[in-house]
């Protein structure tokens, strides 16, 4: 039985717009105009929209500012609403953001973060905005500059087929003026995963393959979470989510990560419905949880966008 069976319960259930949206994008159909009107005008993006500056940004981009309550603290929060919701370019709200991102790699938009003193932070807030821009696509020159000098320091890392520190520092400092292995900015961040995922059609597939079993075997935690992926399910599970959702990307992802998928297939109820509790902290669809049953829908599909995005 296909994983997927799934969907035709959840569309007996009369799922709203973002779910019955959600399901088209999974099953590769078509959208039609009055469900993307329904859809662009529910909950969730009428929060993102109500809350777009008008340069396009949320304020703070990167950075949140602890004195301010905001509904969505930087833009990369909102971003990552917006990635689970699965807005793509074609409209005010996500072109707006895009043109926002791309002024900033420009450098035609200040920084709205200030700049942090370690050595890091200067090649780090470019690849910021290029691992969130990267998700929408973008011809952009800087952008495609900010790709080539990661992708560059990705392929002489993994020169012989293994990752090799001593290759990764020698060649970032020449690019970059800095060594990364270890930082924030090493190539086990999540905002190269990101990056890389989202541009793997330019990335070869012996590379790829080599970048994410190191990833998967090497110990080490996921930059910015606390994932360490030879642990599999041993990890919070909010932000384990978080990283496979980006891996899934990667075409290599069903065969290296094979066995913890086959865990998540026996996390079903005997319906094929998952449910990850309360604590687990991801996008909603559905305009609330008070129901177990739009819990159990809004959780089957992020737990299927992991089966479906390659």
């Amino acid at each position: 039985m296909s994983v997927f069976q799934v969907l035709d319960q959840i569309k007996e259930l009369s799922p709203c717009a973002a779910v019955r949206y959600r399901i088209k994008r999974i099953l590769k159909e078509e959208i039609e105009g009055e469900l993307f009107e329904e859809f662009y005008n529910s909950k969730w993006v009428q929060l993102l929209k109500k809350n777009q500056l008008d340069d396009g940004g949320y304020g703070r981009f990167h950075t949140q500012n602890s004195k301010k309550k905001l509904k969505f603290p930087t833009t990369e929060r909102a971003i990552d609403s917006i990635k689970m919701l699965d807005l793509q370019r074609g409209n005010f709200l996500v072109d707006k953001l895009c043109d926002y991102m791309e002024k900033i790699l420009k450098n035609e938009i200040q920084w709205p973060d200030g700049f942090e003193k370690n050595k890091w932070y200067r090649p780090a807030q470019p690849l910021f905005v290029a691992s969130k821009l990267s998700i929408f696509g973008s011809s952009c020159k800087e952008y495609m500059e900010v790709f080539n000098c990661w992708h560059a320091i990705l392929k002489e890392a993994f020169a012989d087929g293994q990752y090799s520190k001593d290759r990764a520092n020698k060649i970032s400092k020449e690019l970059l003026g800095c060594n990364i292995d270890g930082s924030y900015i090493g190539l086990n961040s999540i905002y190269l995963i990101e990056l890389f995922a989202n541009m793997e059609a330019e990335i070869s597939d012996d590379l790829k393959e080599c970048y994410i079993k190191w990833l998967h075997h090497n110990g080490e935690a996921i930059g910015y979470t606390s994932v360490v992926l030879n642990q599999g399910f041993n990890n919070n599970f909010s932000q384990l989510y978080k990283v496979y959702f980006l891996l899934s990307k990667f075409s290599s992802f069903k065969t290296e990560f094979e066995e913890e998928l086959t865990t998540l297939l026996k996390m079903r109820n005997k319906d094929g419905f998952w449910n990850f509790g309360r604590a687990f902290s991801c996008q909603k669809l559905s305009d609330d949880w008070r129901s177990k049953v739009r819990m159990n829908i809004d959780h089957t599909i992020m737990a299927l966008l992991l089966f479906s995005s390659t």
